[in-house]
């Protein structure tokens, strides 16, 4: 009995002797195991397969800072930190190149531009919805990747049989579902540079300021102007967009005012405290991304493209009830709680868009590697 009684001391006394070396261990694998997949693999992996890529598109950074503009830039310069090699091709070009990508003036008659797109080992196409924009590739053996941000473009492609490879690839489920392809095809939701916005968040829980991106029929620039006169004693402010033509009040009334196209959104959402985005057509919603990454709350149309970026984390008005955007504005106003219910909503679903941001562009880096 005394023999095992001083084995249970012994056993008492080394138990007491590690138990900080256990507490330690059990906290650093707590830590681990709270790590997000993507803060564990942080690192981009060097490709063993480099590619020398062309990209085709109608403008880029920094004459147009529109989503598809910035999409394209993103997803090229993921590729090239993998150790690919890639040179553009515009119509419209104001610089030799952006970020370190030469670029160059798209035009099928120059020697040079022919043989680059025709020698490429991977052509990314964005350009506009015209069947000569493809005649340089129909001789290509080598794959081309057709990037679809808008339903009815390139139909005359995506549905038909074509000479050369071609993988299609939609900005979100709602263009793969509508417009379904004969082309091997994949999903790349437009990829944003989500903690360029966390440091924002504690700067947009002080502002009421309604916002605009793009004041544009599309985008609801009508409407944006009607709520402004419904609520005078609301503060708007419209950003001006890139392309198409813009909505502006000439003659706004006090709450209402007018910014230029931003190189930097940042700078909108330090003063943005509601996103409205009652657009007509949408095929997926960048700008709510970015507002949802910052802390602003929220409100778009039925618009599908919208509904499935904001995933329930924002208020659905129809586009044409102009009392419900007028209702949802000052209940987001009046009332703290639930606006701080709305954030918390937006950062969840952000974190969602991340993983599925990431899952994309590695599946695109996959398929081209495997060329």
């Amino acid at each position: 009995m005394t023999r095992d009684l001083l084995g249970l001391a012994l056993l008492a006394i080394l138990c007491i002797m590690i138990s900080p070396f256990y507490k330690e261990s059990a906290q650093h694998y707590s830590i681990e195991a709270k790590a997000t997949p993507l803060e564990r693999t942080s690192a981009v992996v060097q490709t063993d397969y480099p590619k020398k890529i062309v990209f085709l598109s109608d403008t880029f950074l920094p004459k147009t800072f529109a989503g598809s503009e910035l999409s394209g830039y993103e997803t090229i310069k993921y590729l090239r930190s993998r150790g690919h090699t890639i040179i553009l091709f515009l119509k419209t070009v104001v610089v030799d190149e952006y970020d370190g990508f030469p670029i160059y003036k798209f035009n099928p008659d120059d020697p040079f531009c022919a043989s680059e797109i025709q020698n490429a080992d991977i052509v990314f196409f964005q350009m506009a919805n015209e069947t000569q924009n493809m005649t340089v590739l129909q001789n290509r053996t080598n794959r081309t990747f057709v990037f679809v941000h808008v339903v009815n473009t390139y139909d005359w492609l995506i549905q038909q049989k074509s000479s050369f490879p071609i993988t299609i690839v939609y900005n979100s489920a709602m263009t793969q579902n509508l417009v379904p392809t004969l082309h091997d095809n994949m999903r790349m939701v437009p990829y944003v540079m989500i903690d360029k916005f966390k440091p924002l968040r504690n700067e947009t829980l002080q502002n009421n300021v309604v916002v605009l991106i793009n004041c544009n029929p599309n985008k609801g620039g009508y409407i944006f102007k009607e709520l402004a006169y419904k609520l005078p004693n609301v503060q708007f402010m419209g950003v001006k967009g890139g392309y198409s033509n813009q909505i502006i009040d000439e003659s706004p009334p006090p709450n209402l005012t007018y910014i230029e196209n931003q190189k930097d959104i940042r700078v909108v959402f330090r003063k943005t405290g509601i996103l409205v985005m009652p657009s007509k057509n949408e095929t997926w919603g960048r700008t709510a991304v970015e507002a949802m990454a910052s802390g602003v709350p929220v409100i778009h149309s039925e618009s599908a493209g919208i509904v499935e970026c904001v995933g329930g984390a924002g208020i659905m008005c129809m586009r044409d009830d102009i009392d419900a955007w007028a209702d949802a504005i000052q209940r987001i106003i009046g009332d703290r709680a639930y606006r701080e219910r709305l954030r918390q909503y937006g950062f969840n679903r952000v974190e969602e868009i991340i993983i599925e941001q990431e899952r994309g562009r590695q599946e695109l880096a996959i398929k081209i590697e495997a060329e």
